[in-house]
């Protein structure tokens, strides 16, 4: 009779196990899920924020290359050179 006793403990100590194992898997996959979903957004303002810290670099350049530039012309300016004015050189394309 102890036998019979313990294997149905032994069952039913089983057919708790599958369960305990079937909600353990449906919570992984829906913690899955929503690590997914938080990680697409994370990516996408790390993308986001790639995308503006190049743009803004390439501003940051093109603005100093337009300044020395500028820095260029009235040095030449100054050194009686043959460079247009700057304002003559904006009145002349409007």
């Amino acid at each position: 009779m102890s036998d019979i006793a313990k294997g149905v403990g032994n069952l039913f100590y089983s057919v708790l196990e599958i369960i305990q194992g079937i909600v353990s898997t449906i919570f992984s996959v829906f913690q899955g899920a929503i690590n997914t979903v938080l990680g697409l957004f994370k990516n996408v303002f790390n993308l986001a924020e790639g995308v503006l810290g190049f743009i803004i670099g390439n501003i940051f350049i093109l603005g100093t290359l337009a300044a020395l530039y500028f820095g260029y012309i009235l040095y030449q300016q100054r050194q009686g050179k043959n460079p247009a004015p700057i304002s003559r050189a904006a009145k002349k394309t409007k």
